[in-house]
């Protein structure tokens, strides 16, 4: 009974320390000071390590959990509508092809983890569209977080002849995990060259990228001969 005991306490004693008074969990609870419930959760996703006695009470996000937080925020802000108003167009004003939508992760300045399945995720999600009207493209992309209030957002609009070309790129980034720690992570991004500059996109959220790129070129050819 004493032995049951002892073991009890010192469970307790680990949970108490691991959950609240280690180093870790000193920092964890200071970042998450401010924050909306949905944020601490979501620092604690990026952030705890797991646990077993720990996790077991205080329960934290899951993979797919997180997945379908961002995917519910995503959804909630109509990107494609909100695109269109900033742009100041009617879409059948830029239905020359197809408009083209990337989405992923961000991991630059942002937390990262390796999810169960291999698979990266970030605390930063971006959506943008890609609009052809008959003589220019205008570009709207989005980056939101969900640790934080913090959102980037960017209109650009150039001529069909200014444009460069389109391709993608394995781009590395520096995300970061607790304190110090820094995280390399490569992302497949869709990149459009445009006078003196390099304009990157997400695009790891997109199955059919390759398909939507190459209409893309195509119309980006059709234009310039």
């Amino acid at each position: 009974m004493g032995l049951i005991l002892f073991i009890i306490i010192a469970i307790g004693a680990y949970i108490l320390y691991s959950a609240f008074l280690s180093a870790d969990a000193k920092e964890i609870n200071l970042l998450c000071k401010g924050k909306t419930e949905a944020q601490k959760k979501i620092i604690v996703y990026f952030c705890r390590k797991t646990n077993f006695f720990v996790d077991l009470i205080f329960k934290k996000l899951t993979d797919d959990e997180y997945i379908s937080m961002v995917h519910a925020k995503k959804a909630a802000m109509n990107f494609k509508q909100k695109a269109l108003t900033k742009i100041g167009l009617d879409e059948d004003q830029v239905n020359e092809i197809q408009p083209a939508m990337f989405e992923g992760f961000v991991f630059k300045n942002a937390y990262a983890k390796k999810r169960a399945n291999g698979n990266w995720v970030s605390s930063a999600y971006q959506v943008s569209w890609v609009f052809f009207s008959s003589t220019q493209i205008y570009l709207y992309s989005y980056t939101f977080y969900m640790d934080d209030d913090n959102k980037s957002e960017r209109t650009d609009e150039f001529f069909y002849k200014d444009i460069t070309s389109f391709s993608t790129s394995s781009e590395t980034e520096t995300a970061h995990g607790l304190g110090d720690k820094k995280i390399e992570v490569v992302t497949n991004k869709f990149a459009m060259v445009v006078p003196g500059d390099k304009l990157y996109m997400s695009m790891d959220g997109i199955s059919d990228a390759e398909s939507i790129i190459q209409a893309m070129k195509q119309k980006l050819r059709e234009k310039k001969s």
